[in-house]
């Protein structure tokens, strides 16, 4: 019995030595790893995964994956930041399902909660409030009073509006007609605009027989060609079109970003003339019709001669419509359904639409019937720069000319340098209007299609080096600039 009770008493007490040395080695441990953190450095405090002090939603500038940081702006204020990120940093889409931050792209509008003291971004997440419209082609971004048009919906463009293209910061202007865009905003704001798909730029040679006909670049340009055009036209690899009468010629052509090219066009084929049989619907049906400026009776097939034909509807109580078809086939039929007046009161050329494959389409920025004012346009800078309205040709700058409502793309050109197209806005207000560019940037390389050369009005003239810096946009001015090749 004896011996029982001692080996229960030693039981105990090697038991309380056992755990009395486990707490305190555990006490020990824990006081370590506090001294160890006061230890670890006097600019750095360990924090937990996901902890923050500040929260904004912005826009994303620029990324750098191999710098781990990024850079957004909030949209508001204008201000820009810079938050770097590690492994704990929280990556997610619009339903807080997990990302990559590869996959957090430029104009991304982001809600984020970071260490403001340690610039350290805890969480990035697509913004759940945020909209974003891709491939967008049929938008206006002049509306008035800062406003801009997105398919059938107007939404507000503040100044400090992200916009980007090729990765750079650019501005609204840059922009021109059939760029595509991707455009996001959140409720009826615009945040940001990234130029999806860009433009290039197509010049004639050897074009003096097609002067007056029509070029076809694709389904994308339909011009009237005028002598020394510069076309701004999508990237994209094109069939050519070139037609003048019963004289044609078809080219094949790239155009890429920013790059030039020049096409021969002098190897016209004279061909035989050719008519299509066009039956049209039109509602309401006693709209009158004239083709190219003729009355015609369409309660029966019209014979046109292959090529573009200027149409005109009118109606009363109904909108004037006014577009263009191009006949290519012996037999086709083309509805056309005009507007009631209340809807839309001023004349305007149609938004693309064809009923009858490779018979009808509309013509850019043909006979578009905007208001001419009584006052004129003044492009003064850069200097000693070919200037270029809607693609024709206008003069060297300083040049000026006539104001006519509503936008238009202008086009600087010169020999050894890049060339580049601006959209511009003009409204009836009362006033000239002044526009200063930047310098054009020196070319890295030129892009030639076909056997021809750079136009001879290049030929002797010599590239300025200026440097001086202009700032981009415009001013409005009442006084009178003068300058070389004013067009009346």
């Amino acid at each position: 019995m004896y011996k029982r009770l001692s080996a229960f008493v030693t039981a105990i007490m090697i038991l309380a030595l056992v755990i009395t040395g486990c707490t305190s080695q555990a006490s020990n441990i824990g006081l370590a790893r506090e001294n160890d953190q006061d230890v670890i450095g006097t600019d750095f405090v360990v924090a937990e995964a996901g902890s923050y002090d500040s929260a904004d939603t912005a826009v994303v500038l620029s990324t750098d994956q191999e710098g781990r940081s990024i850079t957004f702006m909030n949209i508001e204020t204008g201000k820009q930041y810079t938050l770097t990120f590690d492994g704990t940093t929280y990556v997610m889409d619009r339903f807080e399902s997990p990302m990559t931050m590869s996959q957090i792209k430029q104009g991304d509008i982001v809600d984020i909660t970071f260490l403001r003291s340690k610039k350290r971004l805890a969480s990035v997440q697509l913004s759940p409030q945020s909209w974003v419209y891709d491939n967008i082609e049929n938008y206006d971004l002049g509306g008035v009073n800062r406003t801009a048009v997105i398919g059938s919906g107007t939404y507000f463009l503040p100044d400090q509006a992200v916009v980007l293209s090729d990765g750079r910061r650019v501005e609204v202007m840059d922009i021109v007609n059939k760029d595509v865009l991707t455009i996001s905003g959140i409720d009826h704001e615009i945040y940001s605009i990234n130029v999806q798909k860009g433009h290039g730029y197509l010049r004639l040679s050897n074009d003096q027989a097609l002067i007056g006909g029509w070029i076809e670049v694709g389904n994308t340009v339909i011009r009237q060609i005028s002598e020394n055009m510069l076309l701004a036209v999508p990237e994209g690899s094109y069939q050519v079109v070139l037609s003048n009468g019963n004289a044609r010629c078809l080219k094949e052509v790239t155009i890429e970003r920013d790059r030039e090219v020049i096409l021969d066009v002098g190897d016209l084929e004279i061909m035989e003339d050719k008519a299509g049989k066009i039956l049209f619907t039109v509602d309401p049906s006693e709209a009158t019709v004239a083709i190219d400026n003729e009355a015609v009776d369409i309660s029966q097939e019209v014979e046109l001669t292959y090529g573009i034909h200027k149409i005109r509807l009118e109606a009363e109580g109904y909108r004037t419509l006014t577009k263009y078809i191009q006949v290519g086939s012996e037999y086709a039929s083309i509805s056309f359904t005009l507007e009631e007046a209340e809807e839309q009161e001023e004349d305007e050329t149609d938004s693309p639409e064809s009923d009858a494959s490779d018979t009808e389409t509309d013509v850019e920025n043909a006979d578009v019937e905007n208001a001419t004012t009584g006052n004129r346009v003044y492009i003064d800078a850069p200097q000693d720069v070919e200037v270029y309205l809607d693609g024709n040709y206008i003069g060297i700058s300083p040049v000026n000319f006539k104001k006519v409502t509503g936008n238009h793309t202008i086009t600087l050109r010169k020999s050894g340098y890049q060339a580049k197209s601006y959209t511009i806005y003009l409204y009836d207000d009362g006033q000239d209007i002044t526009y200063s560019f930047t310098d054009l940037e020196p070319e890295n390389h030129s892009t030639v299609s076909g056997n021809s050369s750079s136009s001879n009005k290049d030929k002797n003239k010599n590239p300025s080096s200026g440097s001086s810096s202009t700032v981009s946009g415009n001013t409005v001015s009442g006084n009178t600039v003068s300058g070389n090749g004013a067009v009346n």
